[in-house]
Protein backbone atom coordinates (compact mmCIF):
# COMPACT_ATOMS: atom_id res chain seq x y z
CA UNK A 1 0.00 0.00 0.00
CA UNK A 2 1.61 3.23 -1.14
CA UNK A 3 0.82 5.91 1.22
CA UNK A 4 1.90 10.19 0.49
CA UNK A 5 5.22 10.95 1.28
CA UNK A 6 5.87 14.18 2.75
CA UNK A 7 8.09 16.64 0.85
CA UNK A 8 11.08 15.99 3.59
CA UNK A 9 10.72 12.20 2.26
CA UNK A 10 11.04 12.80 -1.05
CA UNK A 11 14.38 15.07 -0.75
CA UNK A 12 16.13 12.38 1.29
CA UNK A 13 14.96 9.86 -1.33
CA UNK A 14 16.29 12.09 -4.26
CA UNK A 15 19.02 12.80 -2.63
CA UNK A 16 20.36 9.17 -2.44
CA UNK A 17 19.00 8.46 -5.52
CA UNK A 18 22.77 7.15 -7.24
CA UNK A 19 21.17 8.70 -10.78
CA UNK A 20 20.38 12.12 -9.49
CA UNK A 21 24.17 13.16 -9.09
CA UNK A 22 26.29 13.62 -12.40
CA UNK A 23 29.96 12.57 -12.19
CA UNK A 24 29.35 11.64 -8.65
CA UNK A 25 29.17 15.69 -7.36
CA UNK A 26 26.81 17.51 -10.08
CA UNK A 27 23.14 17.11 -7.86
CA UNK A 28 20.05 17.60 -10.04
CA UNK A 29 16.94 16.34 -9.21
CA UNK A 30 13.53 18.43 -10.09
CA UNK A 31 11.51 16.20 -7.27
CA UNK A 32 13.84 17.58 -4.40
CA UNK A 33 12.95 21.32 -3.70
CA UNK A 34 16.20 22.39 -1.91
CA UNK A 35 18.41 24.40 -3.90
CA UNK A 36 21.37 23.25 -1.60
CA UNK A 37 21.98 20.02 -0.47
CA UNK A 38 24.09 18.68 1.57
CA UNK A 39 27.77 17.52 -0.13
CA UNK A 40 28.28 13.77 -0.64
CA UNK A 41 31.09 12.14 0.56
CA UNK A 42 32.61 8.37 -0.14
CA UNK A 43 30.77 6.84 2.75
CA UNK A 44 27.30 9.51 2.57
CA UNK A 45 27.05 12.64 3.75
CA UNK A 46 30.01 15.02 4.06
CA UNK A 47 29.89 16.81 7.23
CA UNK A 48 30.96 20.50 5.98
CA UNK A 49 29.50 22.23 3.04
CA UNK A 50 26.69 22.19 0.54
CA UNK A 51 26.25 21.63 -3.38
CA UNK A 52 23.99 23.30 -5.60
CA UNK A 53 20.69 21.39 -7.13
CA UNK A 54 20.55 22.30 -10.50
CA UNK A 55 17.37 21.61 -11.25
CA UNK A 56 16.36 24.35 -9.44
CA UNK A 57 16.49 27.85 -10.63
CA UNK A 58 17.14 29.50 -7.24
CA UNK A 59 20.75 27.34 -7.15
CA UNK A 60 21.85 27.97 -10.89
CA UNK A 61 21.55 32.28 -10.17
CA UNK A 62 23.57 31.56 -6.68
CA UNK A 63 26.10 29.06 -8.72
CA UNK A 64 26.89 31.68 -11.56
CA UNK A 65 26.71 34.63 -9.15
CA UNK A 66 29.59 32.61 -7.05
CA UNK A 67 31.59 31.93 -10.28
CA UNK A 68 31.24 35.48 -11.53
CA UNK A 69 32.03 36.89 -8.41
CA UNK A 70 35.53 34.36 -8.47
CA UNK A 71 36.14 35.77 -12.20
CA UNK A 72 35.87 38.96 -11.70
CA UNK A 73 38.14 39.20 -8.54
CA UNK A 74 40.63 37.03 -10.53
CA UNK A 75 40.45 39.60 -13.70
CA UNK A 76 41.15 42.78 -11.27
CA UNK A 77 44.04 40.99 -9.82
CA UNK A 78 45.50 40.27 -13.25
CA UNK A 79 45.25 43.49 -14.19
CA UNK A 80 46.39 45.00 -11.12
CA UNK A 81 49.57 42.48 -11.93
CA UNK A 82 49.95 43.59 -14.89
CA UNK A 83 50.31 47.02 -14.07
CA UNK A 84 52.69 46.71 -11.88
CA UNK A 85 50.96 47.82 -8.96
CA UNK A 86 50.96 44.34 -7.07
CA UNK A 87 54.88 44.15 -7.52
Amino acid sequence: MARNLSQAEIDEREWQDSANWRFGFFYHSELDSRPWVPKRGIFGRSRIGGTPNFAQPAARTYFMLIVGVALFVLLIVLALDRSGILR
